[in-house]
């Protein structure tokens, strides 16, 4: 990795996966979209990201299925997910399953960024705890 927070943007509106991509790019980190659930899938299988920006309604593979998936391939990665509709039940069981949080559209993208940093700082943190917790050894 070159040091720069990785991102991936997951959402079928394809306008707002080349904005946010614009804007992300333009601030310095590498953004990565996808077009569906299992294409992201896909890119969650491929590489490690430090946050992920999911749409809760999408076609194919819906947010929550596409939610549990990365979850399972990459438990500690961060989801925050999107959406445009009023969907409190798909946001709450978001939230029980453990999505770091829900941004509704049209995305504020300071938030975006701030939700970036801090998934990045905390990536960060567990990876110099496992550096330094000292390690079971069986005799």
């Amino acid at each position: 990795m070159d040091g720069r927070a990785s991102v991936l943007i997951v959402d079928d509106n394809v306008s707002l996966c080349k904005t946010m991509s614009f804007l992300l790019r333009g601030r310095g980190y590498a953004v990565t979209t996808a077009r569906d659930g299992p294409e992201a899938i896909e890119r969650v299988k491929e590489r490690p990201f430090d946050a992920i920006f999911l749409d809760i309604k999408m076609p194919l593979m819906d947010g929550m299925a596409t939610y549990r998936r990365i979850k399972r391939i990459r438990p500690d990665v961060v989801v925050m997910m999107m959406t445009a509709y009023a969907v409190e039940d798909l946001v709450q069981e978001a939230l029980r399953e453990g999505a770091y949080g829900i941004l509704y559209k049209p995305l504020d993208i300071e938030k975006v960024v701030m939700i970036i940093e801090e998934a990045r700082k905390a990536k960060e943190v567990r990876s110099s705890w496992q550096l330094t917790t000292p390690q079971r050894v069986s005799p």
